[in-house]
């Protein structure tokens, strides 16, 4: 493929990916505050988490999640969301067990298991991080219409572009919102303290 068709190709992979975030920001913005989105994200998927222990779709169910997907070598907005994410959960006083809250990697390639440990031990014991096979992690995040793009940055070495706003979901699994990358921190503890109740 020559160079031209890859930058089509690329551009329009993020255009699809855009255009599915804005679906999901609109249908979001038209329903009532706490009700589910009808648009149907996530697919059944076997994976593993960082301390290499299995874990399915069954993880987001039964209690409200928080999942963001992102990639250890991300030199801002990951390490700022994961910050933000505890913080909020700090300020909120939730209880151990009361929400999920997880790191999905879009570099399964370099993010093992424990890579993933090392990475988020320090900055919180509750973010779970989740990686796998390759092939499985990148179909788990397109189920959730989730943009990622492996980007060149010579020399052998590359970065991720990736979409970097946290779903919320209920305890049922379905997102009812989304807290996008920067939001102003007392509107995204509004959206969690709405699905804890």
């Amino acid at each position: 493929m020559n160079r031209t068709k890859t930058i089509l190709l690329g551009l329009g992979v993020a255009v699809l990916a855009l255009g599915g975030g804005i679906a999901l920001r609109q249908a979001l913005d038209a329903r009532s505050p706490g009700s589910v989105v009808a648009t149907e994200l996530g697919q059944p998927f076997s994976l593993v988490d960082h301390t290499g222990a299995q874990i399915t779709e069954a993880a987001f169910s039964g209690r409200p999640s928080l999942l963001f997907f992102g990639f250890t070598h991300c030199p801002d907005v990951c390490p700022t969301t994961i910050y933000d994410m505890e913080t909020w959960l700090t300020d909120l006083n939730v209880g151990e067990g009361e929400i999920g809250a997880y790191f999905v990697t879009v570099d399964p390639e370099r993010d093992t298991p424990e890579f993933l440990r090392d990475y988020l031990e320090p900055q919180s014991d509750r973010i779970v991080g989740i990686t796998g096979d390759p092939e499985d992690v990148w179909e788990m995040a397109k189920s959730w219409r989730v943009y990622f793009q492996k980007r060149p940055l010579g020399e052998g070495d590359y970065t991720m572009d990736h979409y970097a706003s946290t779903f919320v979901l209920n305890a049922d699994g379905a997102v009812v919102d989304l807290i996008t990358y920067g939001e102003d921190a007392e509107s995204a503890k509004a959206k969690i303290a709405a699905v804890l109740g």
